[in-house]
C-alpha cells in the first residue's frame, strides 16, 4: 500500500516514517458523515489488527486480502485488538478471528460489555501499561475511558504515533453518551492525557492520519470546554431540564441533530454534577424527571 498524494478517508494509508502502521478503512455502520471505520495492521515480522469494524463480507475484502498477502510474505497475524466495544469497531472481529485462527484482545471493561453478546468474545485482556510486542519497539496500551469504559489507545514507542480509536476523529465527530456508559468527565481527562504526550501523529478510527495530532486533540478539548461553559450559562437562565436546556446550550446545532446533542448535553451535566458545580434532583411531576441547578454560590 502507498499513501496517496492527498490521503482520503476511504483509501488505505501508510506514511514513510512508520511503515509498520497500515490504515485500512472499512465501510461500516458508523455515524455520518463518516462512512468507514479504520482497521489498523500493526507490526513488522508479526502483526496485529486493531478494530476490524465491518459486519459486511464484501467490505472485509481489502483487509483480508492485505493480511493474506502479508502472511504469504512471512508476516503472520497473531491477534486482533479492540479499542472498545462499539459495533462499528468490533463487528468484523469474529469473522477475522476464524479466518486467521487468532485470539481477540481487549480491555477488561470491553470484555465485560461484549460478554453480553454471545456472537463475540474476548480471549485475552490487555490493560494500562502493557506493551504489545509488535513493530520496532512495541505499542504501549493507554487506558483512555470516557467515550467507552474500556477504551484504549496504542502508543507506538518507535515514534509512529497513537492509534487513537474514538478519542478524536479527523472525519465526523465523537459522541459521549451516558446511555452507553459514556462519561464526559473521564473523556476530558483522557483528552488531557493524550495532549500531555506532546507532538504525536494521530491515527483515528474515522478519517485520515493527522500529522500534528496534538492540535486535533487540543481542538476537541477546547470544544468540549466551550460547550461546558455554554451549559453553565444555560443553567444560569433558570432552565433546569434537558428539554429546556438543549436549545440554549446547543443553539449552534441544527435541530435534526438534537437527539445526539441531547446525549452529549446529559453527559456534560453529569460531569458537572460529579465535580460539584451542579446539583441534580428528581421531579416526578413532568416528563423530564431529572432536573439540574447551579450549585449555590456558582454565578455565571
Amino acid at each position: 500500500m502507498h499513501e496517496p498524494v492527498t490521503a482520503r478517508p476511504d483509501r488505505p494509508q501508510v506514511v514513510p516514517q512508520a511503515p509498520w502502521i497500515r490504515r485500512v478503512p472499512l465501510r461500516s455502520p458508523t455515524l455520518p458523515p463518516a462512512t468507514h471505520t479504520n482497521a489498523y495492521v500493526l507490526g513488522e515480522a508479526e502483526l496485529i489488527v486493531v478494530d476490524p469494524g465491518t459486519p459486511w463480507p464484501d467490505a472485509q475484502t481489502d483487509l483480508v486480502d492485505t493480511l493474506r498477502s502479508l502472511r504469504l510474505a512471512g508476516h503472520p497475524l497473531r491477534a486482533i485488538v479492540l479499542t472498545h466495544h462499539h459495533f462499528d469497531h468490533v463487528s468484523g472481529a469474529m469473522d477475522l478471528a476464524r479466518e486467521f485462527a487468532v485470539p481477540v484482545w481487549a480491555h477488561e471493561a470491553t470484555a465485560r460489555r461484549l460478554a453480553e453478546r454471545p456472537e463475540l468474545r474476548v480471549d485475552e485482556q490487555i490493560c494500562e501499561g502493557d506493551v504489545l510486542p509488535f513493530g520496532p519497539s512495541g505499542f504501549q496500551v493507554l487506558h483512555t475511558p470516557g467515550h467507552a469504559p474500556g477504551h484504549v489507545c496504542l502508543l507506538d514507542q518507535a515514534g509512529g504515533g497513537v492509534i487513537a480509536g474514538d478519542m478524536v476523529a479527523s472525519q465526523g465527530t465523537i459522541i459521549v453518551s451516558p446511555q452507553d456508559d459514556g462519561d464526559m468527565a473521564l473523556y476530558l481527562a483522557s483528552l488531557r492525557r493524550l495532549l500531555a504526550l506532546g507532538h504525536q501523529r494521530i491515527w483515528p478510527a474515522h478519517g485520515i492520519a493527522v500529522e500534528e495530532g496534538e492540535h486535533l486533540v487540543a481542538r476537541y478539548l477546547s470544544h468540549r470546554l466551550l460547550r461546558e461553559e455554554k451549559v453553565l450559562r444555560a443553567l444560569a437562565t433558570g432552565a433546569e431540564t434537558l428539554t429546556a436546556l438543549l436549545p440554549l446550550a446547543y443553539d449552534d446545532t441544527p435541530a435534526v441533530l438534537y437527539p445526539l446533542a441531547r446525549e452529549s448535553l446529559e453527559a456534560h451535566l453529569l460531569a458537572l454534577v460529579s465535580t460539584a458545580r451542579v446539583d441534580r434532583y428528581s421531579d416526578e411531576s413532568g416528563s423530564d424527571h431529572d432536573r439540574y441547578r447551579l450549585r449555590p454560590g456558582l454565578v455565571r
